[in-house]
């Protein structure tokens, strides 16, 4: 029983990436990044005017089919074969390219400021602490009572 269950666990749980389109290319726009068929979501920046993606793709295997369904905000490229769905491409528009997809922004390098005498302040500071703690723990409060 535990080598049928070692088995389902060990074949049946990857996840398979169909690959289906192995070129694709904006051709009114440009791609955030370069395609890789790995990676199914992308940002895409149109050039001016545009609202529709025109694209040129190459699918790895020729007897799929792509459906392509756009609205004003995304593109969705998804792959056939049979009729069973494969694989789904989102391409998400950005047509203004100055919106910058990730923060690139380096704040400059500030100086360390030195604080002089610190070594004095610090063995001060763990000094009072130590006597507190003694005080407290290995005396303790003595209450004076009066007679």
């Amino acid at each position: 029983m535990k080598k049928l269950f070692f088995f389902l666990l060990l074949f049946l749980s990857f996840n398979v990436n169909a690959e289906t389109i192995k070129h694709f290319e904006v051709l009114n726009g440009k791609l955030s990044i370069p395609f890789d068929s790995k990676v199914n979501d992308y940002t895409v920046y149109l050039v001016d005017g545009e609202t529709k993606i025109k694209a040129n793709y190459n699918l790895i295997d020729e007897k799929n089919t792509v459906e392509i369904k756009e609205d004003n905000e995304k593109a969705v490229y998804t792959v056939f074969n049979n009729n069973e769905e494969l694989e789904k491409y989102t391409f998400y528009k950005n047509i203004k390219e100055d919106l910058p997809v990730f923060n690139e922004n380096i704040s400059p390098k500030t100086e360390e400021k030195e604080i002089k005498n610190l070594a004095l302040y610090v063995f001060g500071t763990c000094a009072i602490i130590i006597v507190i703690l003694f005080k407290v723990i290995v005396l303790g409060f003595k209450k004076k009572h009066k007679i």
